[in-house]
């Protein structure tokens, strides 16, 4: 972003700048090449167009750090005032913020193809840009199956030093819904990357994902089909049978349907 100067005829400010110097996600370090004398006198501010307030920043030195908290559009000011020549000039650095606060990724598995995968990146605009990354390292095999379902997705990222053979995939233009196929099955780790082009703020999400999962054999449950359940004794004209006759053929039906012939000896 460009910085205007507003000048006034009395005094040449030509000399003079306000910039931003540094930018960490939502944190910006300003810096100005005025500086303070028995003549000179100045002190940042800050315009919310959102709330049409202006704060005033307390420090006074020639640089100025603002954390801007709300998404939305900030002018940062330095009001500049030489008492000597009578005249004075504002310097403005026009601030777009955007806060990610609900980046996410989520993801389809295909329904006959455990490797396909379809994502889907939250935080839609127009000026934002999608990138993911995919890593498989036999770091995440030496986790145990609580350590690895236990540990945050961030700090497996954070707590190994990945190097360039554990980076199965990156894409390399934007992508806001992307279909991945895996070659291998097993743990992974997908970093999601929100870039807004338009403000310069970036943010990231890991996700841990297990890819074709084995089934846990002890996770399987058993049945066990009961023995069918007597409930009467015919004999061959289909009259039921109260008290058992040798020689005599007599049919045993069970409550699941089966019929049995017997001849009592």
């Amino acid at each position: 972003m460009a910085t205007t100067i507003v000048v006034q005829a009395q005094c040449n400010w030509s000399g003079y700048w306000m910039k931003k110097v540094n930018q960490q996600q939502n944190v910006y370090t300003f810096r100005t090449n005025v500086h303070w004398d028995t003549c000179i006198d100045y002190w940042w501010t800050v315009y919310d167009h959102q709330l049409k307030r202006t704060d005033i920043i307390k420090n006074r030195g020639e640089f100025a750090q603002v954390q801007f908290n709300s998404k939305g559009k900030y002018t940062m000011k330095l009001k500049v005032v030489d008492d000597c020549g009578k005249c004075d000039t504002t310097f403005n650095y026009l601030v777009d913020i955007t806060i990610y606060g609900q980046a996410d990724v989520t993801w389809k598995v295909g329904a006959h193809h455990c490797k396909y995968y379809n994502f889907q990146m939250t935080e839609f605009d127009t000026c934002v840009e999608y990138y993911y990354t995919i890593y498989k390292s036999k770091y995440f095999d030496t986790m145990s199956n609580s350590e690895w379902k236990e540990s945050t997705d961030s700090s497996i990222y954070f707590g190994y030093d990945f190097d360039e053979n554990d980076l199965v995939f990156y894409n390399t233009s934007s992508i806001r819904n992307p279909i991945h196929e895996f070659k291998d099955s097993g743990r992974h780790l997908v970093v999601s990357y929100w870039y807004n082009r338009c403000t310069g703020i970036d943010t990231w999400v890991m996700r841990k994902i297990e890819v074709c999962p084995k089934l846990n054999s002890t996770g399987i449950t058993k049945i066990i089909k009961e023995e069918p359940k007597l409930i009467g004794i015919y004999d061959m004209m289909g009259r039921r049978v109260y008290a058992i006759r040798k020689n005599e053929i007599l049919i045993y039906i069970y409550d699941d349907g089966t019929r049995i012939k017997v001849i009592q000896e």
